[in-house]
Formats: structure tokens, C-alpha cells, sequence
């Protein structure tokens, strides 16, 4: 997470936060719009609505569905303008369902040509799964209003199979508004969302901070593309406990900081439930020239554990993968955090030995351990072109080592993961980008 302020943002989200929950007799109702109107949003959502795909739709404040189920239809088109967001609360459902040829798209309410990261905030999912924390308000907002809490009503009490709606073919870019030192809005946030919440064939491009952040719940993310956030990749906190498959992460020239960013929880780092996501197949590419930020594959601290299996890490300038703390390296040493089947080039300029990192785990050797019976191995992945910022190609060539069946784990039959990807990497011989996904440069 960035240390940034702006405090022109931070005045806009609380004046059209304070809008957004004023009694619904100060609000006018929104007229009914025609076929190929363009609807400007400002009120929130209290029942089922649906918004059409032969309709853009402007957010003028941050959206609350506070109740109901908001359901966008394939092809539709959001467009945030600064200091808007749309926010599910615990009490709401999003189905926002595209398909491969008609994604649901939120991006600036900018031109085309004049878009830039921070344009507008992005989506946020809250919902009613434990934490190891009490009930948290959502981060990136001025905090005591209701409907950003989540959480199941304590620590370690809550439903872990809510579901918080369905996104699935759906593009996120432009956002992650920068409001606080350390609060900002994220491209796509879960909060409290468990497993029967659906996210699959998720971009998310080209967002000031994180591309996704979990705090807390069971969600699963499967078929995600994180190409070019700012901060980091994919972040986890509060206790994250879902699955994980099918993972891209893509930074740029001096773009990006942790393809993940991992943490239990700050002050108590041993906190029950402890975050321990289960990850396989997945590619993080990293901006090997270095930066203004350090691009680090994996910062894996304050407690987590997890398990990653079948990963490509390539082109890190600063790092590979830090077990930061006592407690995560406690995981490590027992076998609860592991990166196992994995695949590593040209980290920190090496293509032959993980890079050493900072000793800030009580004497754990990442660099030695991590080649130790796991089946770890360095060899270039021999992508298509993982480095193109405008059209990148993450499918192994044919000669690539990750492609090598007996160097890769069988992904585990639990009903979830799809057990065929017997390869290294995110994408095996099929490229499930293909079709939904795009790059943007403004």
C-alpha cells in the first residue's frame, strides 16, 4: 500500500459520500431512461435493479447497493467519475455476468486518450465471513458508516459460505483513488466475502493501488489479470483463507511493487483464523530494470501462511520471495507456507540462485530452503511476450520447461481447482485471456 494524499480526492469522496447517505426524501428518483441513454447514477441501491447493456452508466458518487441485487448485463459499460465507486454491502449482491465477447467494462468516465490511473475509485464487495479481527470498516473511506463494514459480527465469528454476488468477465481499470496514507481504494476489494461468492475472468488494469485486495473470508478467484497496478498484485490480510487459481500478475517499467502481498494481521500476526489461501498456476512478471518502487515477486509476512504450487516468477529486480517475520518463517519451518513446482528467472539479475534477502525472519534462509526438496527449479518460461504493456502474451512456447508435465503438481480434486493444469504458470497450451481482456494505455 502507497503512502500518498490528495487532498482534493479525499474532500470529493466525503462530500459525495455524505450525499450518498442522505434520507431517501432529499433524493429525487432517476427517470426512466431510454434505449442507448447514457444514465448518470446518484442514488444508491435499496431493491433489485438492473442496469442494460444498451445503456452506459455514469457513477456521480460512490454506489451503495445497500439491499437488493444489482445485476449488469453482458456488455454493459460503467463509468466512474473522480471520487466515485460502487460499493456492495454486507445486506446487497452484485451479478455482474459478462461473457468472452461481451465483458462488463468499468473504466474513467474520462475520453479515451485522456484516461490515468486514480480517475475514479473501483469495486468494492463486502460481506459477512470471520475475520481474526472484529467487524472492520472498508478502507479507503472516512470511517463510521455502516454500510462499509464487514465481517460476520466479531473475530472469528461469521458465515463463510456468504456469497457477495457474481463477477465474472469483467474489466476494472483506471481506479484505486489514493484518500488517506494507507487507505486507498483498490481496484477490486473483497471484504468479508465467502466462498459461494463468484469471481472468475477478472481484469484489472492499470489501478494506483492494489489490483485485487482480500481482507479476510473465503472468497475464490480463479482466471485473474492484474496487469500494471501500481502497488501490488494480488494483497491478502485478516485472516484470507480461499482458493486461488489461474493468477497473472504484470508489471511495467517502474511499475508495480509485491506480485503479492501477504500479511495475517499487523499486531497480533499469530490471530486465528489465519490467512492461508491455497494458490496454484499462476505468473508474475516483474519490471527487471528496478524502479521508484522495489518490484519484489512475493512479500509473505505478519503471519501467513498459504501454499503456492505451479509458479512462474520472472523478472524481479529487487527480490523473489521474502518470508518477512518471525511468525510467517514459524509457517514456512512447519510446512504451512510453501512454494512448491515452481519455476524462477532472472531474479535480481540470477538465473542460476534465488537471490538472499534482508534477514528479517529470525536467520530463515529463503534462498537455500526454497530449493529444497520442492521441485523448484531456475529456467526461462519462454513466453510469448509477458513484457508487452499494450498486447502481452503469457502462453509458454512450445520448448518452455513450464509446459514439462513431470516438472508440475497436479492441482487437487476438491471441486474447485481444475485438476487438468498440469502445467507451470497461469496459462498452459490455451490462452483463457484471449477475447475479454484489454490494455489500455489511457
Amino acid at each position: 500500500m502507497k503512502h500518498l494524499w490528495k487532498k482534493s480526492l479525499l474532500v470529493s469522496l466525503v462530500a459525495a459520500s455524505a450525499v450518498a447517505g442522505c434520507g431517501e426524501d432529499t433524493v429525487k428518483p432517476e427517470p426512466t431512461p431510454t434505449e442507448g441513454q447514457t444514465v448518470e447514477v446518484t442514488t444508491n441501491i435499496t431493491a433489485d435493479t438492473t442496469w442494460e447493456s444498451t445503456r452506459t452508466y455514469v457513477l456521480k458518487q460512490p454506489v451503495f447497493v445497500e439491499s437488493g441485487t444489482l445485476t449488469i448485463q453482458p456488455g454493459t459499460k460503467v463509468l466512474g467519475e473522480n471520487g466515485t465507486a460502487l460499493v456492495v454491502t454486507r445486506n446487497g449482491k452484485l451479478n455482474a455476468v459478462g461473457t468472452q465477447d461481451k465483458p462488463i467494462v468499468f473504466t474513467s468516465a474520462k475520453p479515451v486518450g485522456e484516461r490515468y490511473s486514480k480517475d475514479w475509485g473501483g469495486v468494492i464487495l463486502l460481506g459477512k465471513a470471520k475475520l481474526n479481527v472484529p467487524d472492520q470498516f472498508i478502507e479507503g473511506f472516512p470511517t463510521g458508516d455502516e454500510r462499509l463494514k464487514y465481517g460476520g459480527g466479531g473475530a472469528n465469528v461469521g458465515d463463510d459460505t456468504h456469497d457477495c454476488g457474481k463477477l465474472k468477465y469483467v474489466r476494472i481499470e483506471f481506479g484505486g483513488v489514493p484518500t488517506q496514507p494507507d487507505k486507498e481504494i483498490n481496484s477490486l476489494t473483497l471484504g468479508g466475502c465467502g466462498s459461494q461468492t463468484e469471481v472468475d475472468y477478472v481484469q484489472t488494469h492499470r489501478g494506483s493501488d492494489d489490483g485485487v485486495e482480500v481482507f479476510g473470508g473465503t472468497a475464490n478467484l480463479k482466471h485473474i489479470v492484474v496487469s500494471l497496478a501500481e502497488d501490488d498484485g494480488l494483497d491478502w490480510d485478516f485472516g484470507y483463507r480461499g482458493k486461488v487459481q489461474y493468477l497473472i500478475v504484470q508489471q511495467g517499467p517502474e511499475i508495480g511493487n509485491n506480485g503479492i502481498e501477504a500479511d495475517n494481521y499487523v499486531t497480533a500476526n499469530d490471530a486465528l483464523p489465519r490467512s492461508a489461501p491455497e494458490i496454484w498456476n499462476a505468473t508474475f512478471i516483474g519490471h527487471a530494470t528496478g524502479g521508484p518502487e522495489k518490484s519484489i515477486a512475493m512479500t509473505l509476512r505478519r503471519g501467513t501462511a498459504g501454499t503456492l504450487h505451479n509458479i512462474i516468477v520472472a523478472d524481479f529486480a529487487d527480490g523473489a520471495i521474502d518470508i518477512n517475520g518471525t511468525s510467517s518463517a514459524q509457517q514456512f519451518r512447519d510446512g504451512a507456507l510453501a512454494i512448491k513446482n515452481s519455476l524462477f528467472w532472472n531474479l535480481k539479475g540470477s538465473n542460476t540462485a534465488l537471490p538472499s534477502e534482508t534477514d528479517n525472519d529470525g536467520g530463515l534462509d529463503e534462498a537455500a530452503e526454497l530449493v529444497k526438496n520442492t521441485n523448484n527449479q531456475f529456467a526461462d518460461p519462454k513466453l510469448g511476450d509477458a513484457k508487452s504493456l499494450t498486447a502481452p502474451n503469457f502462453k509458454p512456447r512450445a520448448e518452455s520447461a513450464a509446459l514439462v508435465a513431470s516438472s508440475a503438481a497436479a492441482p487437487m480434486a476438491n471441486g474447485f481447482f481444475d485438476t487438468s493444469a498440469k502445467f507451470i504458470g497461469a496459462v498452459g497450451t490455451e490462452d483463457w485471456t484471449a477475447g475479454w481482456t484489454a490494455y489500455p494505455e489511457k
